[in-house]
Formats: structure tokens, C-alpha cells, sequence
């Protein structure tokens, strides 16, 4: 893995930025680390760790804590920082949002994740699925457009089957998962509106 794509460490400043995110977003709700462990079903060990930016948590953990706030997901990946340019991102400097623990790889092609439109360049590794935590998210309109690879797509209770050049509209909040289909990874275009992710 080149160093440019290398998973964050516990001493990345994004860790670090989501780890104090984290413990503000708790602090506002007037929560104790016990309390966010229950709501969330989180060890309250790790809370502390991920509070104290030693930790870089798997995205389930994540997408726990996210449920437990009320708050999209994406919020915990943003390093807190603006861009130079608002309008423009070039190829070689896209943030990108590595998910450990499933081999994800998000890079952000919209300048934040604060605006009315999010837009995503999304690398999954062959065999990925999210069926055993589908995505259910608060109502956004989402279109996913498959740049490379033949994904399977569950939006509500129906089922499609995606190749490179195909694209899906849905609206966020139908539970929907999908599956990563053949040996290849695949590459998709994720758009959303309002960000949700």
C-alpha cells in the first residue's frame, strides 16, 4: 500500500478530530460515557479510547455511535478543516475516507461534507455486502452511478443487478444494502442530497 492510500493511525489529526467530535457531541447532549455506551451498544472502554483520539474505530462502531447522536456518519470523517478552493477538487488531493475494518475507500469529490450535496467516488473490494447492517438513512435522495464492476442493489424489497454504466435513484430512508458481485472491485459515483452519509 503506497503512502498516499495508508489507513489513518491513532496519531492522524482526522482520528484525533473525530475522537474530540465525539466527546463534544456527547458533552452537548448532556451524556455520560455510560450513558452513550448503552444508547449505542459500544463498550464504554472504547468510547473513551476513540474520545481520546487512541483509537481508529471499525465503521460499525462508527455507524453505532452516528445512530446514537442523530447525526450522519460522514460527520465523524470530516477532519474539521476547509478547503483552500470551495468550488474546485483536485484529483490528487480528494480527502479520502478509508474504512478499515471493510476495505472501503470514500474519497470526497465535493469540497465538504457541509453543503446540500454530497458526492462520492466509492472503491469496494470484491465479496464486500453490507446485507447484515443495510443503510437506512434519514430522507435523501441518493443516485449511485457504477463506474467499474456489477454490484447487486436491495432498496426496500427490491433487488437489482448493476454493471459499469448503469446507474439507481432511491430515496435514502427504504433500508438498502448491496453486494459486491464477481472477483473484481467496483467503483461507484455516490450522490446525495442533503448529505446523509
Amino acid at each position: 500500500m503506497s503512502a498516499e492510500n495508508a489507513l489513518p493511525t491513532a496519531a492522524d489529526p482526522s482520528v484525533q478530530y473525530m475522537g474530540a467530535l465525539i466527546r463534544r457531541l456527547r458533552e452537548s447532549a448532556g451524556m455520560t460515557l455510560t450513558d452513550l455506551s448503552r444508547v449505542a451498544g459500544v463498550s464504554q472502554g472504547l468510547l473513551s479510547q476513540i474520545e481520546r483520539g487512541r483509537g481508529n474505530p471499525a465503521y460499525l462502531t462508527l455507524l453505532k455511535i452516528a445512530r446514537a447522536f442523530d447525526v450522519p456518519v460522514g460527520r465523524f470523517f470530516d477532519s474539521g478543516e476547509e478547503p483552500a478552493d470551495n468550488r474546485v477538487v483536485r484529483a490528487d488531493s480528494r480527502r479520502q475516507l478509508q474504512v478499515t475494518d471493510r476495505g472501503l475507500v470514500y474519497e470526497l469529490l465535493t469540497p465538504t461534507m457541509n453543503g446540500q450535496l454530497l458526492v462520492l467516488k466509492v472503491r469496494i473490494p470484491s465479496g464486500y455486502s453490507n446485507e447484515s447492517v443495510p443503510f437506512n438513512h434519514h430522507r435523501a435522495e441518493e443516485c449511485l452511478f457504477v463506474l467499474e464492476g456489477t454490484c447487486y442493489f436491495q432498496i426496500g424489497e427490491d433487488g437489482y443487478t448493476l454493471a459499469a454504466g448503469d446507474s439507481i435513484t432511491y430515496w435514502g430512508d427504504q433500508p438498502h444494502w448491496f453486494r459486491v458481485l464477481g472477483d473484481a472491485e467496483a467503483v461507484i459515483i455516490a450522490t446525495m442530497t442533503p448529505p446523509v452519509f
